[in-house]
């Protein structure tokens, strides 16, 4: 439990409108022994403790701050029962586990900004009413009372996200339009600024984020805003692949295999339309490659030169549903456009390795 005696006996002293000569005084040390105090530098004799808090007027334990120590820790708690919920992809009881947060924070800023977290993950595009009205009035109380960079830059863009998604594209553009620019970003600043080993991973984190932010702002942003035929949604798609698989070997394949699997259900979704069996099929075999290797158990340090300062770990990938990516792509095989080949024996066959790695839920 970390203790935070020196702001809370430098607040107290100039409440009290006292000088540290002053308390030094009353106590029988010198002032700078109480100056390191304030510094964080030493703490009093324990024996100390009792005499500075009757002088202040305090409990000891509100002299050591021990009731904010308690919070962090357990908002810390609830942070590491979250992150067992977003590995595992259950939404709803991350969503119950921050309301319960809330319900005993409400008004830390932290709690807020992760109860929109846990609701931003929600996967139906079109979210209710209720959902809606509850990350605005969240995200507004973030942007009035806080202070914090991370959590305003966050709530701006949940509420962007939120608006686009009930069709509010005013407001939606209005939250877009308080983001920063992309030449001055945290992670862009802190690539150019940083040196040695932290510096080249926080260069190469940038690299790999932004090779799939590109990814899907052209495979879902660019897509959904245009009348695209399907030779152009293809191309797209297959531009985006090969974008993700830049900056690893086949052989680590696990860096992008989660997202090229989707994309290559997205290409067999367009072959079904015009009922191409031939290449229907090659594009679900592609899928269900990427989707086996994606739901593969694994943890380590990628190769490529472009990320070999990087780690990945397969338990630890935060997904908006249940199962792994094996899952995923058999519900989307349920579909009735995939009617036309589903008696095909390579059709059993894709849908058996599915299974075959598909974590049961």
């Amino acid at each position: 439990m970390e203790i935070n005696l020196k702001d809370t006996l430098r607040n107290l002293r100039r409440a009290k409108n006292i000088t540290q000569e002053t308390l030094a005084d009353y106590l029988g040390i010198t002032p700078q022994s109480v100056g390191k105090w304030e510094r964080g530098e030493g703490y009093p004799d324990i024996t100390m403790l009792p005499k500075i808090a009757i002088y202040f007027d305090v409990t000891v334990d509100e002299l050591l701050d021990v009731s904010r120590a308690r919070i962090e820790e357990r908002i810390q708690a609830y942070r590491d029962e979250s992150m067992e919920c977003v590995y595992a992809g259950d939404t709803e009881r991350n969503i119950a586990l921050w309301e319960k947060a809330y319900g005993e924070f409400p008004n830390d800023c932290r709690v807020m900004s992760n109860l929109m977290g846990a609701l931003q993950m929600i996967q139906e595009w079109k979210i209710p009413q209720e959902v809606t009205d509850r990350m605005v009035s969240l995200g507004e109380r973030i942007l009035q009372e806080s202070r914090d960079t991370k959590l305003r830059e966050d709530a701006i863009s949940a509420l962007c996200y939120t608006y686009k998604r009930v069709g509010d594209d005013e407001k939606a553009l209005h939250y877009a339009n308080m983001g920063g620019s992309l030449h001055c970003t945290k992670e862009v600043l802190v690539s150019f600024a940083q040196e040695g080993e932290e510096g080249i991973a926080a260069t190469q984190e940038y690299i790999r984020s932004m090779l799939e932010r590109v990814a899907f702002s052209a495979g879902c942003d660019l897509l959904r805003k245009g009348d695209y035929s399907t030779e152009e949604r293809i191309h797209v798609y297959e531009f985006c692949i090969n974008l993700l698989k830049l900056p690893v070997s086949e052989e680590e394949a696990k860096l992008y295999a989660d997202d090229v699997a989707r994309f290559y259900q997205m290409i067999a979704w367009q072959y079904a339309y015009g009922e191409n069996a031939e290449k229907t099929l090659e594009a679900l075999e592609n899928m269900t490659k990427y989707a086996v290797i994606a739901s593969e158990d694994g943890a380590g340090n990628y190769r490529g030169l472009l990320v070999n300062r990087l780690e990945y770990d397969s338990e630890k990938r935060a997904r908006n549903y249940r199962g792994n990516a094996c899952n995923l792509s058999l519900d989307d095989l349920k579909k009735k456009e995939f009617d036309f080949v589903r008696q095909e024996e390579r059709f059993r066959k894709v849908v058996k390795e599915l299974e075959q790695n598909a974590l049961t839920v």
